[in-house]
């Protein structure tokens, strides 16, 4: 199974968390995805490979200013966060993290507004 980096993730999912409060339509925001994508395994099993290539294209859409691809990928991105809680091997409280951020997005997904 892919991995998280156990070291790092904790306080970049806190800020992942954090910064889904913000404004998720603005470029600010592709710069936490930077972070956050440097502690996926792409070449891994699971949700993580696809976490990364969503996390592209959610880039893309943020350069564009596209509102509606914004509010859809971050739903992706909801869904395949909760997925990575389970299907990863990372301790409880990392699991925990990852199901907040999880919906988090989600609930971001609803609330972008162009």
């Amino acid at each position: 199974m892919s991995r998280f980096n156990p070291a790092s993730s904790g306080p970049a999912l806190d800020a992942a968390i954090d910064a889904i409060k913000g404004d998720l339509t603005a470029l600010p925001a592709a710069s936490q995805l930077d972070s956050w994508m440097r502690l996926l395994d792409g070449t891994g099993t699971g949700a993580q490979g696809a976490m990364l290539e969503e996390m592209t294209s959610l880039k893309g859409y943020i350069s564009k200013g596209d509102v509606a691809n914004i509010s859809h990928s971050l739903r992706t991105l909801g869904q395949l966060t909760t997925k990575a809680a389970t299907e990863t091997d990372v301790d409880e409280e990392l699991s925990s993290k990852l199901n907040r951020l999880g919906e988090a997005l989600l609930a971001a997904s609803t609330s972008v507004v162009g």
